[in-house]
């Protein structure tokens, strides 16, 4: 099986010696064999659990797994299975295809480190959404190697369950459930622990949205700061503390223009969503509604309408995708946006703060229930790559402009 892809941060960026500019990024993410096709990731692990005839072979593969399959409610196609290893598509993040992956995992009698690395490191997805009472009950089996049907039957158990009332609130992390799932010693303590807390499961990314609102809070632009962009444009000096107050945004706009590089954010509303979005992703120029967006950054960059539904408390957002990538590009733009604000905070290898920086992203994105930073996700890959760099918002900026002005946009990897 031919592949190049990346199984480790430091095989995909320390070791990544020809990537060195950010045009260089681009022809990275541009070639498909620099990172697991979902194609290969699964031939990995029907090959593991017991396919044992030609790997290449695509036919015989998707027999193996459209039988495997074959006795669980609502399978795939055959044919949806054979684009699978076609690489015509990869199942999208939805409870649908999560539902059919998770039969696959029960139905090869995967192991619990193996779904886990299957979903974070081939379908980009998190493993278990313990917030819902489905993957509350998988976690619980496969991590005690229990059959899809004794999932089934407690399932059903659970479903019988009267629920509490719509005013019964609880705040309980995904973190804390797995721990209660684990702590479960008997399928008697499972369902006394699910009769207790059925309010935990209408309760979704809670931690995720805290964390984003918090970050939000910091980076986007404020009323207040109209009033110091008003003195600064009349030329009037400014307290240092009048500006500490700004948000991030104006503070790193006031920062460039003060080293001379200056753009113009007259009729702009500081305080939108819009215009964060656009600081965020360049300093220099600003980014138009009209501005076309290249399939790799529509995909992967959060969406304003997200970056809205968050603000607007919407708590029955379901995204995983989204929001792991909302605070990947927040806590990015957080943590080195003070490397422009204060240099002299830098003074340690740029190697040092490589490595403070992904333990930080690390620990928020564990902290939520969601994926660490995977190399071997292309949209991981461009922030970790980033973080390499001695100017890593620069760096990742100048990347997202070379996206903007590549032509075909069908040669971005999924």
């Amino acid at each position: 099986m031919h592949s190049h892809f990346t199984e480790t941060i430091s095989e995909s960026i320390w070791d990544s010696a020809a990537v060195l500019t950010p045009q260089d990024a681009v022809s990275f993410l541009n070639h498909k064999e620099n990172f697991r096709s979902f194609s290969q990731g699964l031939t990995q692990l029907i090959c593991k659990y017991g396919y044992e005839k030609d790997p290449e072979n695509i036919e015989e593969k998707t027999g193996f797994v459209s039988k495997k399959l074959s006795s669980f409610p609502n399978p795939p196609v055959k044919s949806t299975i054979k684009d699978w290893f076609s690489d015509k598509r990869r199942p999208v993040p939805n409870s649908t295809s999560r539902t059919h992956l998770f039969h696959l995992c029960f139905a090869l009698s995967v192991s619990m480190e193996d779904v886990q690395w299957f979903f974070g490191h081939v379908y980009f997805d998190r493993s278990f959404n313990c917030h819902t009472k489905e993957e509350a009950v998988y976690y619980y089996c496969i991590s005690r190697k229990l059959p899809y049907s004794h999932a089934q039957t407690l399932l059903a158990a659970v479903n019988t369950l009267p629920e509490p009332p719509q005013t019964q609130t609880a705040n309980r992390f995904t973190s804390d459930i797995r721990t209660r799932l684990d702590n479960c010693a008997n399928d008697d303590e499972l369902l006394a622990f699910f009769a207790d807390n059925l309010s935990v499961f209408r309760q979704w990314n809670t931690t995720a949205l805290k964390y984003i609102r918090e970050y939000l809070s910091h980076i986007q632009g404020k009323p207040s700061d109209k009033a110091v962009l008003e003195a600064y444009k009349a030329g009037k000096p400014l307290f240092a503390q009048d500006v500490e107050n700004c948000s991030l945004i104006i503070r790193e706009y006031l920062a460039a223009s003060n080293q001379g590089i200056r753009h113009s954010i007259s009729q702009k509303n500081i305080a939108s969503i819009d215009f964060m979005l656009d600081q965020i992703l360049t300093i220099n120029t600003g980014l138009s509604r009209e501005t076309p967006i290249p399939e790799l950054v529509r995909r992967n960059f959060p969406s304003k309408k997200i970056f809205s539904d968050i603000l607007n408390k919407a708590e029955t957002l379901t995204s995983y995708g989204a929001l792991r990538k909302c605070l990947v590009l927040l806590q990015f733009y957080a943590f080195w946006v003070m490397l422009v604000l204060k240099p002299e905070m830098y003074s340690t290898h740029p190697n040092e703060w490589f490595d403070i920086y992904c333990d930080e992203a690390n620990a928020l994105l564990a902290d939520c229930g969601y994926e660490e930073l995977f190399a071997g996700n292309p949209y991981d890959w461009l922030f970790l790559w980033s973080a390499t760099t001695n100017e890593p918002l620069k760096t990742l900026r100048e990347v997202i402009d070379s996206l903007y002005s590549m032509k075909d946009e069908s040669a971005f990897p999924d």
